[in-house]
């Protein structure tokens, strides 16, 4: 219920956070509360695996989410953060993975590569989500929203929380006229 809170609090931010050197936590608190209200596949994580979060191309969020998830664990998994290159081979072992500063291209092979795999995708970049990504970051009004693709979700095996659900914009996987 407090991460809930957690959220909704994000998503209800100053105009000026959103646009502003907070920008970088109010992105890292989004993504570990993103992380606590996903529920990924029985064989996703064994017992006591940690929770593998990492960020491609964003230094400061990557900083804020190492400081927000220090000695934290959800369900009974440690978080650790790595950081990560676009090419890296072991963008697979991520459970949640931020990518930023990547363009549409780049990104939608990133998506192609992940595609069934039981990685949560998140960008900021402008309508990952449609484009077959499972979140995107947008600003609406001076707020930081998010929108959510479940068909994405679905694909990956990735189940979110209605209360995330509810938060969220939902749009639709755009991906087939992109890539029939």
């Amino acid at each position: 219920m407090a991460a809930a809170a957690a959220v909704a609090g994000c998503a209800w931010t100053s105009p000026a956070s959103a646009q502003t050197a907070t920008a970088p936590a109010l992105k890292a608190a989004f993504l570990y509360n993103f992380a606590k209200f996903t529920e990924w596949p029985a064989d996703a994580m064994a017992s006591g695996d940690p929770l593998v979060l990492c960020v491609i191309n964003d230094r400061d969020v990557g900083d804020m989410l190492v400081e927000l998830t220090q000695g934290r664990a959800i369900d009974g998994h440690q978080l650790v953060v790595s950081t990560m290159k676009p090419d890296s081979p072991t963008l697979a072992s991520c459970r949640l993975l931020f990518i930023s500063g990547l363009d549409a291209m780049k990104s939608t092979a990133l998506i192609e590569l992940l595609s069934g795999k039981p990685v949560l995708t998140v960008s900021d970049l402008d309508r990952f989500a449609p484009l077959g990504g499972i979140v995107d970051f947008f600003v609406e009004k001076g707020t930081m929203r998010f929108s959510i693709n479940l068909e994405a979700a679905q694909r990956n095996g990735i189940r979110l929380s209605s209360k995330l659900l509810s938060l969220a914009r939902i749009v639709k996987d755009e991906r087939r006229a992109v890539h029939p």
